[in-house]
């Protein structure tokens, strides 16, 4: 009978670490969770704001039928105070526009105009009302995200500072990671806040040209002869 050696048995199994997102996202630290909740909050305000200017703008966009075509047939029948009534209870940029042109017919067409854009000033600003907010919301972001991840570096380079011999890759591979996860959350917010923004400048635009177009067209009415 042959004596055997036993055969060493081998260790192959090394540790893994499970991925938590909670971790990732939170685990910067305390300056990092600020600058992470920071970025958060920057994203529910800019999809708040989209979603209450789209809708707001889609409500004064809406077209009211043959709405000019009542308009000129009042003023060339001589019923303005019936015309400015009417505009009362259409609620449209353009609608209290020329209700300020109806109020001031009579006068010269210049005051009537001036009148109106005086109106039609106050239209777009309450179309754009909270725009310039969007607009520093989708800059901020990535921003902040930057500052977390310059942060989170500064932070990880003074621990491994503090290690005596040699330094853990784990260690590094951690510290890094953690830290540029503001950085993807504040492109994550920053690029949609960006998008959102320009289609709401391109809604308020072509609104704004729609308008402009039926206030021409009624100082078209008002110039031509009855």
């Amino acid at each position: 009978m042959f004596l055997q050696t036993p055969t060493p048995i081998i260790n192959t199994t090394t540790e893994t670490h499970v991925f938590s997102l909670w971790e990732i996202l939170f685990g910067g630290g305390f300056i990092g969770n600020i600058i992470m909740i920071s970025i958060f909050l920057l994203g529910i305000l800019a999809l708040y704001i989209f979603l209450e200017r789209y809708f707001f703008i889609k409500r004064a966009s809406k077209q009211t039928p043959n709405f000019l075509e009542n308009i000129k047939d009042f003023v060339q029948e001589g019923k303005i105070t019936t015309a400015i009534d009417y505009c009362k209870t259409i609620d449209s940029p353009e609608a209290r526009m020329i209700e300020k042109g109806l109020a001031r017919i009579g006068r010269p067409i210049s005051d009537i105009s001036n009148a109106m854009q005086n109106q039609g000033q106050l239209e777009v600003s309450k179309l754009e009302k909270n725009l310039n907010i969007l607009a520093s919301a989708s800059g901020a972001a990535p921003m902040l995200g930057f500052l977390g991840t310059v942060v989170g570096m500064i932070m990880a380079f003074f621990e491994i500072s503090n290690v005596t011999g040699a330094v853990s890759p784990k260690l590094l591979a951690s510290g890094i990671y953690t830290a540029m996860a503001t950085t993807a959350v504040g492109l994550f917010v920053g690029i949609p806040a960006y998008f959102f923004y320009n289609i709401l400048v391109t809604n308020v635009d072509r609104l704004v040209l729609k308008i402009q177009t039926h206030v021409n067209d009624f100082l078209d009415t008002l110039n031509t002869p009855l």
